[in-house]
């Protein structure tokens, strides 16, 4: 990649190149979004390609807010609008966005409904389930309502899944109780 490159050339490498990249290609990429300031809308448009540089874009997208979960943070609004009229499952990333960089305010609610369908679903994942699970938990101190719908949610859920998802929703459990 050219240190001097720009926002198009950055598209079309991430777009011939992101199928087949590594994590320390992404590391790389993410790097460079945050010190070039690079803004994610102008690199969105790789949500509408095939699924596998999607994909790929939406781990990127994990990766930048690992570095700067301020850079993901501010263009999660955005991103989370742009899923509506996308490929549903693209919305599960949002369970680990907004663990990585937090919730906007003005994505509350609808967050809090689909952390809550991740968590029910039956086709959804553990790891996407864990990481909904500790959203909700950090929600539910802003909003302390929320505490007795994940309390019965959590109690539902233990006997369908590991060991390790037990153990965590009796930590959770324990935390939101006290």
């Amino acid at each position: 990649m050219n240190p001097n490159f720009s926002n198009i050339e950055l598209y079309r490498d991430l777009e011939l190149s992101l199928a087949s990249s590594s994590v320390e290609k992404r590391k790389i990429w993410a790097t460079a979004i945050i010190e070039k300031d690079i803004e994610i809308k102008s690199l969105s448009k790789l949500l509408e390609c095939e699924q596998k540089i999607a994909n790929r874009f939406l781990w990127l997208l994990t990766e930048i807010g690992q570095l700067n979960p301020n850079k993901l943070f501010i263009e999660l609004p955005y991103l989370f609008d742009l899923c509506d009229n996308l490929n549903p499952i693209y919305k599960q990333s949002f369970a680990t966005f907004w663990l990585v960089a937090g919730v906007p305010p003005e994505n509350e609610s609808k967050a809090i409904d689909l952390l809550f369908q991740l968590l029910l679903s039956k086709n959804t994942n553990i790891t996407i389930k864990s990481r909904a699970i500790l959203v909700l938990c950090q929600l539910t101190k802003k909003y302390p309502e929320l505490k007795n719908e994940l309390r019965l949610c959590l109690q539902e859920q233990m006997d369908r899944h590991s060991n390790t998802f037990k153990n965590r929703a009796m930590k959770i459990l324990t935390k939101i109780e006290s």
